[in-house]
């Protein structure tokens, strides 16, 4: 069953197909449903199947263009902010990752971290410290001396038993392979430190050559506005695109209602 009145559409079972169907073939009943203008409406159809054709294909072009754009570009933000990470580490190193503990004393990349007595903390450079190990009767004892001729000495009680069951005591062999590993810290930290400027030198170097280097993203963007160029002035989508103007002003002519591109 069909009911028809002025612009309204009501068919039992596909009322919202036939109403989308009417859109886009408006004008009489006839003409949008009759089997006397099948080919008319086949016509246009085809008109605007080719003409979108193009259009998605000049889109799928331009969008895949588009992210190798983006893409180019998140790579040299990445391969910046990468090479920025590794400049400001160098010029400010910061403590380090922590390699080991001992005590009052702890054990960073570039830093020892002295817990004094009275609950405060002390970090020294190792580039700048000397530290040496003595066996006591009743503690070992590391000696730390900075720069300017300060000592700290870490104390570890090994005997006799302890008065307090909760304070620690600590082996002899563990105190002294604790030592050791803070004297190759201090090592490893002075060659860091006579390295320094030289790897300052090739990092800011690198950072301003990343920076200069914009290739990549420059071929990628002036590939997308060629592509784009290129689909604009496309002559097949021009045709398309003009084949459908010209079907649908047919179709205006013979409905006297343009129809949708």
């Amino acid at each position: 069953m069909v009911v028809i009145g002025i612009g309204l559409i009501v068919v039992l079972g596909g009322g919202a197909w036939a109403a989308r169907h009417w859109a886009r073939y408006p004008g009489a009943w006839g003409f949008a449903f009759g089997r006397g203008h099948r080919e008319r409406r086949r016509a246009l159809a085809a008109a605007r199947g080719a003409a979108r054709a193009w259009a998605r294909r000049s889109e799928q072009d331009e969008s895949w263009a588009g992210r190798e754009l983006a893409r180019a570009e998140a790579e040299r933000e990445q391969r910046l902010a990468d090479a920025a990470r590794q400049l400001a580490a160098l010029r400010a190193p910061g403590p380090g990752r922590r390699l080991d503990a001992l005590g009052e004393l702890t054990l960073f990349r570039h830093r020892l971290v002295i817990r004094t007595s009275a609950g405060t903390t002390r970090a020294i450079g190792l580039a700048d410290l000397e530290v040496r190990f003595e066996p006591g009767r009743l503690n070992h004892s590391v000696y730390c001396v900075d720069a300017t001729g300060r000592v700290h000495r870490a104390r570890y009680p090994h005997s006799p038993p302890a008065t307090d069951p909760d304070e620690p005591r600590y082996d002899e062999d563990r105190v002294r392979d604790f030592t050791v590993t803070v004297q190759n810290a201090i090592a490893e930290e002075r060659s860091f430190r006579a390295r320094l400027p030289g790897r300052l030198k090739e990092a800011e170097a690198e950072l301003a050559e990343l920076r200069a280097d914009t290739g990549a993203v420059d071929t990628a963007r002036e590939r997308l506005a060629r592509l784009r160029e290129l689909n604009r002035r496309d002559p097949r989508r021009e045709a398309a695109r003009a084949a459908l103007e010209e079907a649908r002003e047919d179709w205006r002519k013979l409905t006297g209602r343009l129809p949708p591109g």
